[in-house]
């Protein structure tokens, strides 16, 4: 090259090009393998926050009824509460999303997704220890609790002092 001539050679843009294509596509691998993990994230964190749902329902029912039902209907987990005064509603459904419920355990009763014989818990006589598991595709949450209430002697002693 001459000392007068400005520019740049064919050979320097053709450098230039190639480090601009590297860099290029490895942010573009980047950025698409961040998207495909950021929506199977996105995927687990809803599953999770519907069987935290679903979790919270069934304290409730426990907390707040005589007695309740849970069963599976059409594969789905179905729920029946009970009031002595007021007598039992129907079954309902606890979510409305769609989930495989298989090798859900309900106090030692497991769902296979075969027919299932409704689990009728007393919360005021008993716990009742729940493994819920919720399958979408090839996403599983697994949620083992036990839903408790004050089970003291209290609620007898009561009974028996009215009847007297």
């Amino acid at each position: 090259m001459k000392k007068n001539e400005k520019g740049i050679t064919l050979v320097e843009l053709l450098a230039a090009l190639v480090l601009v294509s590297l860099i290029a596509g490895v942010a573009w691998t980047a950025m698409s393998i961040g998207f495909k993990h950021s929506v199977v994230e996105t995927s687990k964190t809803q599953i999770q926050q519907d069987a935290n749902l679903i979790i919270a329902k069934l304290a409730s029912a426990h907390r707040k009824s005589d007695s309740y039902s849970l069963g599976f209907e059409n594969g789905q987990l179905v729920l029946k509460t009970c009031f002595d005064d007021e007598g039992c509603g129907s079954f309902e459904r606890v979510l409305d999303k769609t989930y495989n419920y298989e090798e859900t355990a309900i106090n030692g009763s497991v769902y296979t997704g075969a027919p299932f014989t409704e689990v009728i818990i007393l919360p005021k006589e008993q716990n009742t220890a729940i493994n819920l598991k919720l399958i979408s595709g090839k996403t599983t949450i697994s949620i083992d609790t036990v839903l408790t209430r004050i089970i003291t002697g209290m609620y007898k002693r009561g009974l028996e002092n009215e009847a007297s």
